[in-house]
């Protein structure tokens, strides 16, 4: 395993994430060995169970299970749970978060791409390696309404509902992004002189203050934004991989981890 931590650490030094977060190995013994491993968004019990029916011993995650402290390790919480799960059943779990936010290509990567944006840079550079950080800003080909934009990335994103500010007509240019939650860099997008913010998982208060700045903003969703960047890490994985002669193989999970599912209600009309 000690080789893929290598692997790991090559691709997305954990240097470059984020000070709060918790990224590395955070269940197994960096000793075992390994013969399959997969990269998943999120641990959860069916991707365990996925886990455990190909075969796989160590887990690549994009979101830590052991996001915060835990003071022991029972069933009594949620990641409690998962982590016994997962050593129970022999599979070690690794998590890649801000490292992989902010690599290129990161996160956000599809959303750039999706609208062809140029001059693009980090909206958050880190401060010792400015070509790599949290966000993109950039611009778009020529102005676009942000009724287009949304369409856009609702085809290349497989998102079905996106949230939407403003006028629909608006035409904008220059645009900022982040893929997964994107709160914290409303205020550096609007800095950065940004027209439109792309994330997801967007609070309200945060909605509010961007709009009250001029902010036009598009939520298309956690889950959406940041599935669609997995392949990428995949496959930046499996060709160091590849490259150090490790003989696992590199699967990716068909585990679909979005907790909500839509509802629209239906009220008859009001005589």
């Amino acid at each position: 395993m000690s080789q893929w931590l290598d692997v790991v650490a090559s691709c997305y030094a954990p240097s470059t994430a984020a000070s709060w977060d918790s990224v590395g190995l955070q269940v197994g013994d960096p000793g075992d060995p390994v013969t399959a491993a997969m990269v998943s968004l999120d641990v959860t019990p069916a991707v365990l169970d996925e886990a455990v029916g190909r075969s796989v011993d160590l887990l690549i995650a994009h979101h830590p299970l052991l996001f915060r402290p835990l003071p022991r390790l029972t069933p009594a919480t949620a990641a409690g749970r998962i982590a016994l799960q997962a050593a129970r059943a022999g599979i070690a779990v690794l998590a890649v978060h801000t490292n992989f936010d902010a690599a290129v290509p990161g996160t956000t990567e599809p959303i750039v791409a999706a609208l062809g944006m140029t001059d693009v840079r980090p909206l958050e550079p880190l401060p010792d390696a400015p070509a790599l950080g949290l966000g993109r800003i950039g611009m778009l080909p020529q102005p676009r309404e942000v009724r287009t934009i949304a369409d856009a990335l609702a085809d290349a994103l497989s998102a079905r509902h996106l949230r939407v500010t403003g006028p629909l007509d608006r035409t904008v240019q220059r645009v900022a992004a982040c893929g997964g939650a994107g709160d914290s860099l409303v205020d550096a997008a609007v800095a950065a002189g940004a027209e439109l913010f792309v994330s997801g998982d967007l609070r309200h208060h945060v909605v509010l203050d961007a709009c009250t700045q001029g902010l036009a903003v598009i939520d298309a969703g956690h889950y959406a934004t940041e599935a669609a960047a997995l392949p990428a890490l995949h496959d930046r994985l499996a060709t160091m991989a590849a490259t150090r002669g490790l003989r696992a193989g590199l699967l990716a999970s068909s585990t679909i981890t979005q907790p909500w599912s839509e509802y629209c209600a239906h009220h008859e009309a009001k005589a």
